[in-house]
């Protein structure tokens, strides 16, 4: 009797355990134990360092599943080594868009497989200044060669190189030594040039252009001074001159009618045939006349000086 109390304690005890058991994988597995979730590999060359098991996955922000495992994995023909990743996308992150309803696991991989084929990429993204973790994020590359290196292509999705990867490579790739081996050149050489005595003599030279400069700077500011007067002088002559012109005009009109008026009158008064000519061409004839008179008198009187007492001859009986 004891012997069956004993078995029936014992198998009590095992099925207790065995159901926290579960319970307990449940719980650790974050209620993930029984879902329909999806797990795709991800496959980086750089670092992942700050990146850990349980970080989430996101795209753009929006929570989607957690990293469930990273490993490494070394190539033996190249010698190269690669770290793939695996994630888990939870069952209820990607819904119809058209109805809001859950889709099956079959339209979830397929769903997926068409946003790898337009553009979807994975890479490191700071996830806290502070801790220095990281987090994977999903966003649309298009642009970006999609990168195919894990047995099932079908659960892989491309990655790119975080920013700080991009930045690194781009600091390896510059010639640093030369660089700095350059700039301690310049700084020697710019060392030399400023204990040289060219120097003194230089910014002597300088201040007195720069004195020469701002005397051209005030005689053409008189100059400029002396311009503006002599175009407002300008100015106001032109303004003289446009209003007294017309009048000068108006004036030396007038006065060369009157004058075509005077030359009229004259052409009236000594013309060929104008009356006053005539009269004065009668009173020269007349003239002429009486002087011929007066010369044939003389001519008498000269030669008969009695006919001035005697008179004619033939005159008295």
């Amino acid at each position: 009797m004891s012997q069956t109390r004993s078995s029936v304690a014992v198998g009590s005890f095992v099925i207790v355990g065995l159901l926290l058991l579960v319970l307990g994988i449940g719980l650790l597995g974050g209620g993930n134990l029984f879902a329909d979730d999806l797990e795709y590999t991800l496959i980086f060359d750089g670092s992942v360092s700050g990146l850990t098991v349980g970080a989430p996955v996101v795209f753009r922000g929006v929570p989607l599943g957690a990293v469930t495992n990273i490993q490494m994995q070394a190539n033996p023909r190249d010698g190269s080594v690669s770290i793939p990743v695996s994630i888990r996308i939870n069952e209820g992150a990607i819904n119809d868009a058209r109805s809001g309803e859950k889709l099956s696991e079959e339209e979830r991989i397929k769903m997926l497989a068409q946003l790898v084929q337009s553009g979807l990429r994975a890479r490191l993204q700071l996830q806290s200044l502070i801790t220095g973790q990281y987090r994977i994020e999903l966003d649309f590359y298009p642009d970006s060669l999609a990168r195919y290196r894990s047995p099932d292509p079908a659960t892989e999705i491309p990655t790119l190189p975080s920013p700080i990867d991009q930045l690194q490579r781009n600091l390896s790739a510059l010639p640093l030594k030369e660089l700095v081996t350059s700039f301690q050149g310049t700084l020697q050489r710019l060392s030399d040039i400023l204990a040289s005595p060219d120097i003194d003599r230089g910014i002597t030279q300088f201040a007195n252009t720069f004195e020469e400069a701002n005397k051209l700077l005030v005689s053409s500011r008189e100059t400029q001074r002396l311009v503006n007067q002599t175009m407002s002088n300008l100015s106001q002559a032109s303004a003289v001159a446009s209003t007294e012109l017309p009048r000068a005009l108006e004036a030396l009109t007038q006065a060369m009618n009157g004058f075509s008026a005077v030359a009229n009158s004259t052409q009236a008064l000594v013309g060929r045939d104008s009356p006053a000519v005539n009269e004065l061409r009668r009173l020269l004839r007349e003239a002429t006349a009486t002087m011929r008179s007066l010369r044939a008198l003389a001519d008498t009187l000269e030669r008969n000086p009695e006919s001035l007492l005697r008179g004619r001859s033939g005159g008295q009986r």
